[in-house]
C-alpha cells in the first residue's frame, strides 16, 4: 500500500561546510622564543575594514622546548603594533583555483608591549614541554573589524623556548549572521 524509502540524512559540521565554500582558513606563526623576559605573542587579527566577521575555529599552542609554557589569551579592542604578518595562511579547502584569500591575519612577535593595548585576559593555559595543547572554539568566538584574540606565551628559563601557534577560522561578511 505505502511505499517507505530510506531517507538519506547528512550532517555537515559546520567548519567543514565554510570549507567547502572557501571560506575556512588556517596558519601559523614563524617560531616565536619566550624568555621569562620576553613575552613573546601571536594573534587572530581582522583588520579595521575588512566587512568580514572572523569566526575562530581551533588554536594549537605547540611547545618545542624541553620548559613549561605558560599562555594568556586575551580579547582586544584595538590591536596589537609592531607584529610581523605571517605567511603561512592558506584555505582549507585546496580544490579552489584560484585560491581564496583571507582578510583575516595572523600576525606575532615578542618584547610585547601592553600600554597601549585594550585587551581582557580569558584564560590562561600551561603547555608541557614537548607538547602541544589545543581547543576548537567552532565558531563561539567572533571577531569583528578592528578586533583581535591575541595569545602571550612566557618561559621560566632565561634562554628562548622555542614555540608555534596555529590557528583555524571562518569568515562570514558582517550582518550575515
Amino acid at each position: 500500500m505505502y511505499s517507505y524509502m530510506p531517507v538519506s540524512v547528512v550532517n555537515l559540521t559546520n567548519p567543514l561546510n565554510k570549507s567547502l565554500q572557501g571560506k575556512y582558513f588556517l596558519g601559523e606563526t614563524d617560531q616565536l622564543h619566550p624568555t621569562d623576559s620576553n613575552r613573546t605573542w601571536a594573534a587572530l587579527i581582522n583588520p579595521p575594514h575588512s566587512g568580514v566577521n572572523l569566526y575562530f575555529g581551533i588554536y594549537v599552542l605547540s611547545n618545542l622546548s624541553d620548559d613549561k609554557l605558560v599562555s594568556q589569551i586575551c580579547f582586544c579592542s584595538n590591536l596589537p603594533t609592531h607584529g610581523k604578518q605571517s605567511h603561512e595562511v592558506s584555505t582549507a579547502n585546496l580544490a579552489f583555483h584560484p585560491n581564496p584569500l583571507p582578510h583575516g591575519q595572523i600576525q606575532f612577535g615578542s618584547n610585547l608591549d601592553t600600554t597601549h593595548l585594550s585587551a581582557i585576559p580569558v584564560s590562561t593555559r600551561v603547555i608541557p614541554s614537548y607538547s602541544s595543547v589545543a581547543s576548537e572554539k567552532d565558531g563561539h568566538w567572533i571577531i569583528g573589524p578592528g578586533k583581535a584574540i591575541l595569545f602571550t606565551l612566557t618561559s621560566s628559563m632565561d634562554h628562548p623556548s622555542p614555540a608555534v601557534i596555529s590557528f583555524g577560522w571562518w569568515e562570514e561578511a558582517q550582518g550575515r549572521y
